[in-house]
């Protein structure tokens, strides 16, 4: 009987009103400390604690965004049925092993880290963004769900007054990292080569379509796959797709050399070697 009501609130909620409860919409805010001093704020992983009933609304309204919104860019591996990250992680590998055997080339990774990376969304571009895709009752209530979020901070026992974030998706939301994900979309496609391989196949497609794959994501995190000669300029792609999206965040990264020796394709377990 419970579970009845629930589910005809819901559906009023969403067909009717495409307005949530004030309740749903306060977040508490839970500063985890990462690395660093305990003075610096930008040290702190803020997580949002929400309405239970928020959470259970949120998953239900999940499939009906992942079914009507636009389809995510190819590099992107999150949010997609049957991958994971350790896909990601098994296609950087074979992408650097192709480019190795076929093509000559050792690449040179970067890994980036966007700092403050959901906090600084700019939410009307996400709505922009999926304005022409989803049914007006959705991005209706997504927008209520994130533009009218009233935030206060927990931190050694005491509250502080509410306040209306400017920018940002919540950090614990189970709909913010697919609202991210739409935000950053068009990045993969902005820093892949206008040319594949000078208009050719070989005959192994796979091989072929390897050079143009210059980056791989999953959600916020980002890899550049490139040759010391061009990964700064795809560097430079990126600080300025984040300045044209009013992000105006620092990104740092790490590079590492893809080594020049081939990879060992054996390994010894229990004192047996394994191929």
């Amino acid at each position: 009987m419970q579970n009845q009501k629930i589910k005809i609130f819901f559906r009023e909620t969403f067909r009717q009103w495409s307005y949530t409860p004030l309740s749903w919409r306060v977040a508490q805010v839970v500063p985890i400390h990462k690395k660093g001093s305990k003075t610096d704020p930008g040290n702190f992983r803020p997580i949002s604690l929400t309405s239970t009933f928020r959470k259970l609304f949120e998953k239900c309204l999940y499939p009906s965004l992942l079914e009507q919104s636009p389809t995510l860019d190819i590099a992107q591996g999150g949010f997609r049925e049957s991958r994971s990250s350790l896909d990601q992680v098994q296609c950087l590998i074979e992408i650097c092993s192709i480019l190795r055997r076929n093509h000559n080339s050792f690449p040179t990774l970067a890994f980036l880290d966007i700092k403050l990376a959901y906090d600084t969304v700019d939410r009307s571009y996400v709505w922009r963004e999926l304005q022409s895709h989803l049914c007006p009752a959705l991005l209706g209530i997504l927008k209520n769900l994130f533009d009218h979020v009233q935030i206060e901070i927990l931190h050694d026992n005491r509250v502080s007054y509410r306040f209306s974030p400017v920018t940002g998706v919540l950090q614990g939301s189970i709909l913010s990292p697919f609202l991210y994900s739409i935000y950053i979309n068009r990045l993969p496609s902005l820093l892949r080569q206008p040319l594949l391989l000078d208009n050719s196949f070989s005959g192994d497609i796979v091989s072929d379509l390897t050079p143009a794959i210059n980056c791989l994501l999953y959600a916020d995190d980002v890899v550049l796959i490139a040759n010391p000669e061009n990964l700064t300029s795809l560097l430079h792609k990126c600080e300025d797709h984040s300045y044209s999206l009013v992000m105006l965040k620092l990104i740092n990264y790490m590079v590492l050399l893809y080594p020049m020796n081939p990879l060992s394709h054996t390994w010894v377990y229990l004192s047996n070697l394994v191929d």
